[in-house]
């Protein structure tokens, strides 16, 4: 991975901050509302003004209101301001999901320019009109832009109401009274319950319209003054953040990257990685020789099986070379050689009719062409060599039921290279009781662990470089507790843990069973031998030795790709791969998060700094602690944004741009690309989305996937400490939280405040407070009953995942519900709500959208009084007789 060496810089840089009203009573044959802007108001800043307040600038004026027309007049003022700056990038929040939704419409259907969209659906992260870039400050703090200004200690500033529903075309010269509550929209608020009325963001609305209610209410200064505070909210925020991001780590996030971890990263290339520590995975991965993919090895094992022959390829030993020229398979017996030409890689004259003669994208000195009369050449030489040759191209082979039934479960299929995605897996979420209500001298807690992943990050250990690679036998010689990376094996489960060790990938979840075969059927009763409950996979070598410990059996290994690692010593507090970059941000995040309440005196304070030193190996300055909430923001937001990007497909999906025939058929004929979909913005215009061929796209170099995979297996591992000692108390646990049932003289959770301790999820409710009741549908569904010791009361929280909490849906969704589901097997519910969504051409629509409120309890096997077990899971005959 290569050190980055750049700087910020704003020179002949503009940064523009916008923001949109718009009115929703165009109805759409399908019953949705358009979203039409009629207020656009955006800021501007230059390397000249940007830490000044000055109303004009050389840049121009630093702020202006656009009422009539305002997308097109805005698109216009930033073309042609293209002229005049170097770059121009433009910030809207929530940009990518709305307002420059309505800047790509405009292009889209009113302009001949072509932009460069990166999206994620209709999502858009990035895009780009030639020196001008559209990107959203949602993607560096994912937060409503009414949270900003607590967020980062904006002083006098604060996001006020506004009827969005009033916003109507016979309502814009209107004077009078405060519009109805119901034009705010209460019902549509998001809606958590809570014992305090002040925290309640409907009441609180409702409680303004009261106080207010003698207001006079002139429509065009609301809306105006409502947009002008919501583009200085967005403004001062971002560059507030800019200056510390630029300050801290010397990267600027919004002309240097598209997202924050595409900025953290830039951070710690810039600042923190030394040189030949972090190899980039080949796209073949490290057994060049032997690569064949997957359906070429299938297409071998087939014809060996039909034949009733033994054939040598990749699979079942190493391709064999005759007379100088490596083949796929070969058949000593026979004399047979067995091709399956790739019809992209080999160059296939039916699938591949046009472009034969162009460079290729990640070969610019091949063909097509040239590399199909390679094929022939190939195939000629066998021949004259005295060789049958069997030859089959990808485009002629169909996987049939029978064929793939055969070779997905044969044993050569694991034989393939290791592919280090395969070891990437996410955090473990499920719930293990779907009820449990408190007995006598019980008390359910909630516990949480303090910044896992940056805790990961630091105090982790690493792989470094690139592997050695270790095959079939040779992977014998390797002492397997002396071993660091990666391994892919075949292992045997045990048959009575409550809380699996690995993960697989089974029915499109993330499983944790105990039985490959009851967990791919869903199995209430395991019956199954050794073979058919065996799991095979890529794994972190660190989590299979803990499986190892747990009772698993290893049964083969595959490959092993061995690293050297690098460790945080927390004695020396020197060492690691992210603890530099980890501990200095911790640092400006602690220090801004001010005294702790119970430090009043010099040695106490001091105290504290011995304390955090001794346990973090970071040492505090006392003239800096003092709490602001901006650089506790950037502190907190850069420790655990870090690592994802280093787990990034380095193959994105990508979006054209297509408005004549010819440029259409120049997409579909390109060789070396796949085209995904096809979207008719108008007569004239289409959105192509497509992506590389497998075997044409480019590494990335800020991804390295087995980093990835490390930080999400010693993170679940982390969480697995807990679990094991936990047992059957665990009623639910997410990537980094477990709630469990706690009774006197048996194992408790230990709490702390240090990175990877656990701290209680309930303390703001008063110290000691505790859960009474627990229900769970399935991972992302669970509710509980939480009685505050502060306000002696109890309260019904909800955590679902899909649905949005409102006034409205918390009528429907809620604790009593679910329970009665869960228990009583209640129907399920059907919530109607009004969501703001983008359609393919990208227009806005308003749209009444109606979800399914369900238990989906499938990634357990449920048993009596609503416990559950592991698919695979067998009661031993200890367990059977004390029952």
């Amino acid at each position: 991975m290569p050190i980055d060496n750049g700087k910020p810089t704003l020179s002949g840089v503009l940064l523009v901050f916008y923001d949109l009203e718009s009115t929703q009573e165009t109805l759409m044959p399908d019953g949705s509302f358009l979203h039409i802007p009629n207020l656009c108001v955006y800021q501007q800043h230059c390397e000249y003004c940007i830490d000044t307040d000055i109303r004009i600038c050389i840049c121009g004026i630093r702020q202006q209101v656009l009422k009539i027309d305002p997308v097109s007049r805005f698109m216009e003022y930033i073309m042609n301001q293209r002229q005049q700056f170097k770059k121009i990038f433009v910030i809207g929040h929530a940009g990518g999901l709305y307002d420059n939704q309505f800047m790509l419409s405009y292009i889209l259907t009113s302009t001949d320019l072509k932009p460069e969209l990166i999206t994620r659906g209709t999502k858009l992260l990035l895009m780009s009109v030639g020196n001008v870039k559209f990107i959203d400050s949602l993607n560096y703090f994912p937060m409503p832009l009414s949270k900003l200004p607590k967020a980062f200690g904006l002083k006098d500033v604060k996001k006020g109401y506004f009827p969005h529903l009033f916003n109507k075309k016979e309502n814009w010269n209107y004077i009078g009274p405060l519009p109805a509550l119901e034009y705010y929209d209460p019902d549509n608020l998001k809606y958590t319950p809570t014992l305090d009325e002040n925290t309640d963001s409907r009441q609180q609305l409702v409680d303004w319209h009261k106080e207010n209610k003698n207001y006079v209410f002139d429509f065009q200064k609301e809306i105006i003054a409502y947009c002008i505070s919501d583009v200085d909210i967005l403004s001062r925020a971002c560059l507030k953040f800019r200056e510390m991001i630029i300050k801290e780590g010397r990267v600027d996030p919004f002309t240097e990257a598209i997202t924050l971890p595409g900025a953290c990263n830039k951070i710690f290339r810039r600042n923190f990685l030394k040189p030949n520590m972090i190899g980039l995975v080949p796209k073949n991965g490290y057994r060049y020789r032997d690569k064949q993919s997957k359906i070429a090895v299938q297409w071998l094992i087939w014809e060996g099986h039909q034949r009733g022959i033994n054939i040598i390829h990749a699979a079942n030993g190493t391709e064999a070379v005759l007379a100088g020229v490596k083949v796929d398979g070969f058949c000593k017996e026979t004399n047979q050689i067995f091709e399956f030409h790739g019809c992209y890689f080999h160059g296939c004259i039916k699938c591949i009719k046009y472009k034969r003669d162009e460079p290729l994208h990640e070969d610019p000195t091949s063909t097509i062409e040239a590399r199909y009369e390679s094929t022939l050449m190939k195939t000629q030489r066998l021949l004259s060599l005295g060789y049958e040759v069997i030859e089959k191209w990808e485009c002629d082979f169909t996987i049939t039921e029978e064929i793939l039934t055969f070779t997905e479960n044969h044993p050569l299929i694991s034989f393939l290279p290791l592919e280090p995605r395969d070891a990437f897996y996410g955090g473990r979420t499920d719930a293990t009781k779907l009820y449990h209500k408190c007995a006598k001298e019980e008390k359910i807690k909630y516990v949480d662990v303090c910044s896992l992943y940056p805790w990961v990050n630091k105090y982790g250990k690493y792989p470094i470089g690139h592997p050695q690679v270790f095959v079939g036998d040779k992977c014998k010689t390797l002492d397997l507790y002396k071993t660091d990376g990666l391994i892919k094996c075949k292992i045997l489960p045990p048959q009575n843990l409550y809380h699996a060790v690995l993960p697989i990938k089974s029915n499109n979840k993330l499983m944790f069973s105990l039985c490959r075969t009851c967990c791919e059927n869903m199995s209430n009763e395991c019956v199954h031998n050794h073979e058919e409950r065996v799991i095979s996979g890529t794994w972190v070598i660190d989590e299979v030795l803990k499986a190892l410990e747990k009772g698993y059996k290893m049964i083969e290994i595959y490959e092993i790709w061995k690293y050297e690692t690098v460790q945080y010593d927390p004695n020396t507090k020197t060492g690691g791969l992210f603890s530099e970059y980890i501990s200095n941000f911790l640092k400006i995040k602690q220090q801004a998060s001010g005294w702790p309440v119970d430090c009043k005196s010099i040695v106490e304070k001091e105290k504290y700094i011995t304390e955090y030193f001794d346990k973090e190996g970071v040492s505090l300055c006392a003239d800096e602690i003092e709490y602001n909430p901006g650089r506790r923001q950037i502190g907190k937001s850069v420790i655990t944004s870090f690592w994802g990007k280093l787990g990034q497909k380095d193959n994105q999906d990508k979006t054209s741009i297509v408005s004549d025939t010819a440029e259409f058929f120049d997409i579909l004929s390109k060789p070396f690309i796949e085209v995904n979909s096809v979207f008719p913005v108008n007569e004239k215009t289409l959105l192509v989305n497509w992506v590389f061929k497998n075997e044409a796209y480019d590494v990335l170099p800020t991804v390295n996937v087995v980093l990835a995979a490390y930080t999400t297996a010693l993170a679940r591992l982390k969480l697995y400490s807990f679990l094991e000692k936990l047992d059957k108390k665990v009623l639910y646990h997410d990537t980094d939280s477990v709630i469990y049932v706690s009774r006197p003289g048996e194992y408790e959770v230990p709490l702390g405040s240090f990175l990877g301790e656990m701290t209680d999820e309930l303390a703001e409710y008063g110290e000691g407070s505790y859960i009474t009741d627990f229900v769970s549908g399935g991972p992302k569904l669970y509710a509980y009953r939480v009685y505050s010791t502060a306000k002696n009361k109890t309260l019904d929280l909800i955590k679902v995942k899909g649905i949005t909490l409102n006034y409205n849906t918390s009528e429907l969704v809620n604790f009593e519900k679910l329970r009665d589901m869960v228990l009583n097997e209640a129907p399920n519910e059907y919530i109607s709500t009004k969501n703001i969504l983008r359609n393919t051409d990208h227009t806005v629509v308003t749209k009444e959208v109606t979800k399914v409120f369900r238990t989906n309890f499938t990634k357990r096997k449920r048993i009596d009084n609503y416990d559950s077990v592991p698919y695979g899971y067998k009661k031993q005959k200890f367990e059977s007789f004390a029952k």
